[in-house]
């Protein structure tokens, strides 16, 4: 938890220092108060048996001024305990914030092998929950670990000078108490490790529940999900149970020690200090204001005790959550910048646009079976290239390690002749523009969402990218046009609408690489055809990436790549993969009957000689 404090001692050091000095003088006002109850407490036994004094000048004067004096500490009290308490919420909302703020900007370093490996679930948990119990404990340290020494030492002492007797009482209580929250300490840490990753689990299965809502409901499996979601939430209930059992013992034997100090405070005090000497009306006043003061403290010494156990209660749940935010920030990513990254501005402007895979493999950091073997193609400024093959053949993988989502095993890329790993990332992604196999929308508008791929660019140039994307139409169609509302996710529009509009977010960045991870799947062949028409003319002097299902998507492809199993069989044009190739025609002839393969294979041979004119 201290160690999480770095992020804003430095930068609020004064304030850290201004509350403790609050806190320090709110605690030790806080002790004079006794001192002045003894005070007056004297002061009323020793004319007590003196009825005719109680209107004496002078007394009825001393006991107003103790009154006025208390009064006035009081205020002071309240004005100090104010500004600390607003400085601890202020403080434990920053700690919080920077926190988050870490967390956030380290996950957003992260390839997709560290996002694999924690799993979305629980970065969400440890970004909220877990920050939130940091904060929360936080808040309390910052107060008890000045209050607490503060009342314990200063009653102590105070104690000791009134009745060194009565402070052994403290000698004995105090090491019971501490030892017995350091058994409960170690006892319940492994518990709550446990329950941060049911914890975990619960979030998983409740967000996965929430996300496929309508495959649930298409498929009758709402009670099969009810299940899967009362044995999560069972397991993490009976775990915590078993941490909340030990530590509700803590509460009643910490209040039994602190009953049994206060028994033997009084028995000393009342018993062993009275019967010390002949008592004198002078004594007896002096006594009657020394119990009065012990009385209020041990109040204090014991309350600092309690408050201490308190924290000390806390911290192993807040030590679990500091792990496992330590353990996100600790995390070195997979994928980082060079050193000395290469400066853009040199690239020869005849390499621009070029890809080269060599000899490129890649496996999975929790495989060992590779994904990708021996890759090699290169694609050129002006030309498309498709890739084509089965469901789980290596498509998806192959265009995410262009723009280094994941970094290659074996072999290199090269974009614009440099290696993509010689690249800073943002120069790297400032060349390519990907449009992702799940069109996902941001929350805002659609002049937002589109602008996001250039934040620059013009509502001329949105409505072009919407024209060109054959969005434009649905788009105008709405009330407010492009300033009109998406909602989280684009729930608010279809899936063909989706893919579209993000179609248009990555055409309007004009880069040099295009790449569109089956982008076409949701259109309907006429709109597929139109889309593909208009991006052929507006990025022809780019380079473009096309991960298709459909054959007739890629008919007029410059080079088709055919990856079955991790590893290319085939590459070619059309017609000459359809004769060469045997997976090639088995996806062929698994979309088309024999007529339309045949005019494909004619369209493939005109596209063919158009190419080489």
């Amino acid at each position: 938890m201290l160690r999480l404090a770095r992020f804003i001692i430095k930068k609020w050091w004064w304030m850290f220092v201004i509350l403790f000095i609050c806190l320090f003088f709110q605690a030790y006002l806080q002790l004079e108060i006794p001192t002045y109850t003894s005070l007056i407490t004297q002061e009323i036994t020793l004319h007590a048996t003196d009825l005719a004094r109680i209107d004496d000048p002078e007394y009825v004067s001393t006991i107003w001024t103790y009154g006025i004096q208390m009064l006035i500490i009081c205020a002071i009290i309240f004005g100090v305990n104010v500004a600390s308490v607003f400085l601890q919420s202020k403080l434990g909302s920053k700690y919080a914030a920077a926190i988050r703020h870490e967390l956030y900007a380290k996950i957003m370093t992260f390839s997709l092998a560290e996002y694999s490996h924690f799993g979305m679930a629980t970065l969400l948990t440890r970004t909220t929950n877990d920050v939130n119990t940091c904060k929360e404990t936080f808040t309390m340290f910052m107060r008890q670990i000045v209050i607490a020494p503060v009342f314990f030492v200063v009653a102590i002492v105070r104690t000791a000078q009134a009745s060194w007797q009565v402070s052994l009482v403290f000698a004995v209580a105090a090491p019971i108490i501490v030892i017995f929250v350091v058994i409960m300490f170690v006892m319940v840490s492994p518990l709550f490790t446990k329950v941060n990753r049911s914890f975990d689990n619960v979030t998983s299965v409740y967000r996965e529940g929430l996300t496929g809502v309508r495959v649930v409901r298409a498929f009758n499996q709402e009670e099969k999900e009810y299940e899967r979601f009362e044995e999560a939430n069972s397991t993490l209930y009976h775990t915590d149970r078993r941490a909340e059992r030990i530590m509700t013992v803590t509460d009643p034997v910490i209040t039994i020690i602190i009953d049994a100090a206060n028994v033997l405070i009084f028995f000393v005090s009342a018993v062993i200090l009275v019967g010390e000497t002949e008592l004198t009306a002078d004594y007896a006043a002096v006594v009657a204001g020394n119990i009065v003061a012990i009385s209020g403290y041990a109040q204090h010494i014991l309350n600092s005790l309690v408050m201490l156990s308190m924290l000390f209660i806390r911290m192993p749940r807040c030590r679990s959550k500091v792990r496992r935010i330590e353990e996100v920030l600790h995390t070195d990513p997979m994928v980082v910048d060079p050193e000395n990254p290469v400066d853009i501005s040199t690239i020869e402007a005849g390499n621009v646009g070029n890809i080269e895979f060599n000899d490129v493999s890649f496996t999975f950091p929790d495989s060992n079976i590779p994904a990708l073997k021996d890759i090699s193609f290169k694609t050129e400024k002006g030309t498309t290239t498709a890739i084509i093959g089965s469901t789980g053949s290596g498509k998806s993988t192959l265009i995410n390690l262009i723009p280094r989502f994941y970094d290659v095993t074996e072999g290199s890329i090269t974009v614009d002749g440099v290696d993509v790993r010689d690249y800073s990332q943002k120069d790297l992604r400032g060349k390519i523009a990907v449009v992702p196999q799940t069109a996902l929308l941001f929350e805002g508008t659609i002049k937002d969402n589109i602008k996001f791929g250039a934040s620059d660019a013009t509502d001329e140039d949105v409505e072009e990218a919407l024209k060109i994307s054959q969005a434009h139409n649905f788009v105008m169609k709405k009330e407010n046009g492009i300033e009109s509302w998406v909602n989280q996710g684009g729930r608010n529009f279809s899936g063909g609408q989706k893919q579209r509009l993000a179609i248009a977010r990555a055409i309007i960045k004009k880069c040099e690489v295009y790449v569109f991870d089956d982008s076409f799947s949701a259109l309907d062949f006429k709109t597929d055809i139109k889309v593909r028409t208009a991006l052929k003319s507006y990025i022809s002097d780019a380079a473009v990436i096309i991960v298709a299902q459909r054959v007739s998507s890629i008919l007029d492809a410059d080079n088709i790549i055919v990856l079955n199993e991790g590893e290319i069989v085939g590459q070619g044009k059309h017609a000459d993969l359809y004769e060469n190739c045997d997976v090639y025609r088995e996806i062929v002839s698994s979309q088309m009957d024999p007529d339309e393969i045949e005019k494909t294979l004619v369209l493939s041979r005109q596209y063919a000689m158009e190419g080489d004119e």
